[in-house]
Parts: C-alpha cells; structure tokens; sequence
C-alpha cells in the first residue's frame, strides 16, 4: 500500500496502530456480507460517511491512516459495518498480551534470581 506524506509522518511517529486500523477500515467495507442472501457486498465511502455524517473524504483519511479515528467512530463504523470491535483491534490487543506475558515472565525470573541471593 502506497502511504501519503501524512500517513509515512505517522509512521515515523509510531503510528502503526492506525495505520493498520485503516486497513482492517478498508477490509472491512469490502467485505461486507449481505445477511439474506450471503453475496459479499461492497460498501462504499459515501455510505459509511453517510452512516456517520461526515464527508467520504474524512473516511477515506482513516483508511489512508492521514486522520486517527476517533473511538466514537469507530463503534459507529463497526455497528454500521456489523463488525465487532475484536475484528479492528483483535491483533492489536493480542500484540499486547504477548508483550504483557513476556514481562511479567521476565520480572518472575529477575526476582527469583534476586531471592536466591539473599
């Protein structure tokens, strides 16, 4: 994915998170999925705009991580898209835990070494 000068800023910021919540944006209004007849449908940025009235340019932003989207939106667009939050943060959040076990188990191990010395 080609990333704008906005996008590539935030990426030397560490913004990572945002960018790939553009994707799973993207990815998700691709792939929505008609409950009726179970065809996969295409949604596009008017209406997700529409669903949050605001422009289509705004949306497009999120997708191309230039705007973060904002917590608020973000539910308005799972709820419009019927995606559960888990399906845009879900990599994010097991990322952490990962992160999380790994120090704590670096921590259990310092301290018992830190024990055994006394």
């Amino acid at each position: 994915m080609k990333l704008s000068p906005k996008a590539k800023k935030n990426l030397e910021e560490d913004n990572q998170f945002y960018i790939d919540l553009g994707k799973k944006l993207r990815l998700a209004r691709r792939t929505k999925i008609n409950e009726f007849t179970g065809k996969a449908k295409f949604v596009s940025l008017v209406q997700v705009a529409a669903a949050l009235k605001t422009t289509y340019q705004q949306i497009g932003k999120y997708e191309n991580a230039e705007n973060r989207i904002p917590l608020v939106n973000l539910v308005k667009i799972s709820k419009f898209l019927k995606k559960p939050l888990s399906f845009f943060l879900d990599d994010w959040v097991y990322e952490e835990q990962i992160i999380a076990k790994q120090f704590n188990d670096a921590y259990t191990k310092e301290y018992e070494k830190l024990q055994e010395n006394k």
